[in-house]
């Protein structure tokens, strides 16, 4: 025992040396977490009958689309922000029935499909559940919109302040009794406000991005409320605005753009959730002026905001894009690199907030998960595995 004390206080010693020499590295940062980690007692679990209920922050209903996206988190138990996850659950605290409920309730999402997406509860855990056995393209219609579903509830909590958390369950799911299939669960419980003593941020990640290619500042605070959005989002409106070189940076960033909570102690995380933090399995590209681009968020270590070209459409296919989606001539087209289900989970996420931000901006637009026909199309201009699509005039 006396030996064990002797070498935690050895290690941590020689990490907090370490760490107030270089830790604005990232890297030194996790690795002093981690070591940490492994010798520090967990936090003692409060049994629920002890915690007191919640009050949410009255605010979280005038919250806008874009703050939400801005601060959205998830959370975990080990009180540090800088370590893991960036919300801190307050264990002292638990949801009512009833604030499980309405972030249930809210969690409306516009539809492709009539297949069942569904939310089931057992206390402060959600499973989400969609119709089983289903094949091509209703199976990835269906997923989409499942992963729509994770991306309005984790939102929902942004607003309200309230923690989440996935518990995966397989990277394509779960079947369960009656032949549904279990996409992911949640856990949903009270979280501590990490921002400067608040719920939520306006604010870029603290570092500077890489600025190659780089397109106009996003904006992270909005008018439209995201709680009322949700009421009124569609998967097309046709008199909207056309969209501008601004409005199209706003939508990028809403769609995969850099954020300023911490993920595994690296400053900058995302307007997404990822699976298993695995920022790999799906990918954002643009086609307009018969030119295709690809959406990066991450360059040399360093986060960014930018649209790198890839290479120029040729005339046939140029004119077949367009008169296939006419009137739309500005295609985002969401690809995706792994393909198990969670990719089509994460595709959806990303058109979930795309809607919601072209709202917004009040843009004319549509969304559209691919059919094999369409996707042939965008895989002639150079993108593999185009999943979803979402057109706008420029």
């Amino acid at each position: 025992m006396i030996r064990r004390h002797f070498l935690k206080f050895t290690i941590l010693a020689g990490l907090g040396l370490m760490a107030m020499m270089t830790f604005n590295s990232s890297y030194v940062r996790k690795a002093f977490y981690r070591i940490k980690y492994m010798f520090t007692d967990p936090p003692p679990t409060i049994p629920e009958s002890e915690r007191s209920e919640a009050t949410l922050p009255i605010q979280g209903p005038a919250v806008s689309i874009e703050t939400a996206l801005n601060s959205r988190c998830t959370s975990d138990d080990d009180d540090n922000p800088k370590f893991f996850h960036w919300g801190m659950f307050d264990q002292g605290k638990k949801l009512t029935k009833e604030q499980i409920e309405k972030v249930i309730a809210l969690a409306r999402i516009p539809r492709f499909t009539d297949k069942t997406t569904r939310i089931s509860h057992e206390g402060s855990i959600l499973t989400f559940v969609v119709d089983g056995g289903q094949k091509g393209f209703i199976h990835d219609s269906l997923m989409i919109e499942s992963g729509m579903q994770h991306q309005a509830t984790g939102l929902i909590c942004a607003a309200l302040g309230v923690g989440y958390v996935f518990r995966n369950l397989g990277v394509d799911g779960t079947l369960m009794a009656g032949g549904e299939l279990g996409t992911v669960k949640f856990r949903l419980d009270p979280i501590k406000p990490s921002y400067g003593g608040s719920f939520w941020t306006n604010d870029p990640p603290e570092d500077p991005p890489d600025g190659r290619n780089i397109l106009p500042n996003p904006s992270r605070r909005g008018t439209k409320p995201l709680l009322s959005a949700l009421q009124e989002l569609k998967t097309e409106v046709g008199d909207g605005k056309k969209t501008t070189l601004e409005n199209l940076s706003q939508l990028l960033w809403a769609a995969r753009g850099r954020t300023p909570h911490y993920y595994k102690s690296v400053p900058y995380g995302l307007t997404i959730p990822t699976w298993g933090g695995e920022q790999g399995i799906s990918e954002v590209h643009v086609i307009k002026d018969r030119k295709l681009a690809t959406y990066v968020n991450l360059r040399k270590n360093r986060w960014t905001h930018a649209l790198d070209p890839v290479s120029d459409l040729n005339d046939d296919l140029n004119r077949k894009l367009l008169e296939s989606f006419s009137p739309f001539n500005c295609f985002i087209v969401l690809a995706r690199i792994d393909m198990h289900t969670r990719s089509l989970w994460e595709v959806g996420y990303q058109l979930f907030n795309l809607m919601l931000q072209a709202y917004s901006l009040g843009l004319s637009y549509k969304a559209v998960p691919l059919d094999v026909k369409k996707k042939e199309i965008f895989i002639a201009t150079g993108i593999k595995n185009p999943a979803a699509l979402f057109l706008l005039q420029y």
